[in-house]
């Protein structure tokens, strides 16, 4: 081997030896997920059932519209609205059928409200790796039930369906009760040993919930049929099947769709960016609502404030990035701990691990979380407790437990 030749293979090879994660943030450019990091993002929503999971996966991707709709819901004249008397005051909004599905579940969009940056992070992954997201919610629902905390009960039916290959089985959760839902909250822990020590599942915990086997079981919402019941999980094929008519009945001020394949609507986007080049190829900056039809389509003028918090957030992503690649080439501080708080994780989920008051993002919660008790007591009617103790705990407030993708229309 000539000396040339040596120098170029030892020069290679220490590149990648030496700096490994340096190739990180340039490959992570593609908006595109490690499995790793699927499960992380997943696990407080994919036990949840597939009616709410859907709807959850669906509206993460307008993320603008969840921020609204909490903000909305949480106005004393609208909080206490269910049945046909919440379908009728929601006829006027131009938000996507996903998003006023989960206006029945407050502590849910609060919760994808309040950890925006979460919420964006999963609709940028649904968008951009749809087949994954789904295969990924089955791996975990198989972790749970493996370790058997993923049963049929009086909330919930569990059951098993053919998968796409041969021998492959997809777990499926649906209500006991079709006309009552319940969305658990539950711990890591329902997973059994975390299998990945360096990215570990997002989670929320919040205090005043009490745990059985995991998990937390509220009351019931009484579904309005009005607003539900227009999507399927289709996990064979990687899809969600849309009610064509359903749909169309929902917003009588939105584009009618044709297929029966549930695809994202760029001009619900706003200005969020797309992270993924091939989903900003694919949804073009010229099919986003242009700024004309902001009266026409309800457009709400708190909405700037809105836009701006998710600049904020897109700026603060970028500058967390910034410091991490300056830390591989030997500057800046270690951001490995701040990453974890601010992801609200929770290394090796254990017993241990499930003490309420530990660290940073536990307490600012909690204490945000006492004042905007007092502070709503008066507004909100029943307690979180009373209505079903999910705000603000797991995956409602927080995240750890209570849910696309560009599909064909």
């Amino acid at each position: 081997m000539s000396k040339l030749l040596r120098m170029v293979v030892w020069t290679a090879g220490f590149i990648l030896v030496c700096f490994p994660l340096a190739l990180g943030p340039v490959l992570a450019q593609d908006g595109k997920l490690k499995k790793e990091e699927l499960d992380q993002l997943l696990a407080p929503i994919a036990l949840y059932p597939d009616d709410v999971l859907t709807n959850v996966l669906m509206a993460s991707t307008y993320p603008l519209d969840v921020v609204q709709a909490d903000r909305w819901r949480r106005e004393p004249s609208n909080a206490k609205l269910k049945g046909d008397a919440l379908v009728k005051a929601l006829e006027p909004k131009d938000w996507d059928p996903s998003i006023k599905a989960l206006v029945q579940f407050p502590d849910v969009l609060e919760m994808m409200s309040d950890k925006l940056e979460w919420t964006q992070k999963l609709g940028d992954a649904f968008l951009a790796q749809q087949d994954e997201v789904m295969d990924q919610i089955q791996f975990l629902r198989q972790k749970a039930q493996e370790a058997g905390s993923l049963k049929t009960n009086k909330q919930q039916t569990v059951s098993t369906q053919a998968g796409e290959a041969p021998g492959q089985q997809v777990i499926v959760i649906e209500p006991a009760d079709p006309e009552t839902v319940y969305v658990p909250v539950y711990e890591p822990s329902v997973y059994g040993d975390w299998w990945y020590p360096d990215y570990p599942p997002y989670y929320w915990p919040y205090p005043g919930v009490s745990f059985v086997n995991g998990f937390f079981w509220g009351t019931g919402i009484a579904i309005a049929a009005g607003i539900w019941g227009w999507n399927h999980c289709d996990w064979r094929h990687h899809d969600i099947d849309i009610d064509v008519n359903k749909w169309n009945n929902i917003n009588a001020n939105r584009s009618k769709i044709t297929s029966g394949k549930w695809e994202h609507n760029p001009s619900r986007r706003g200005p969020v960016p797309y992270k993924n080049k091939e989903v900003r190829d694919k949804f073009k900056q010229a099919e986003r609502r242009p700024a004309a039809n902001k009266d026409f389509r309800g457009y709400d003028a708190d909405r700037s404030k809105i836009e701006a918090k998710l600049k904020a957030t897109d700026q603060l992503q970028g500058k967390k990035g910034e410091a991490a690649r300056e830390k591989v080439q030997g500057k800046g501080p270690d951001l490995s701990k701040s990453r974890q708080a601010d992801r609200g994780v929770v290394k090796k989920p254990s017993p241990a691990a499930l003490d309420v008051k530990r660290g940073a993002d536990v307490k600012k919660y909690a204490d945000r979380g006492q004042a905007s008790r007092k502070s709503m007591s008066s507004t909100r009617g029943p307690t979180a407790a009373a209505r079903g103790g999910h705000r603000g705990s797991g995956a409602h407030r927080g995240g750890g437990g209570r849910r696309g993708g560009g599909r064909r229309r």
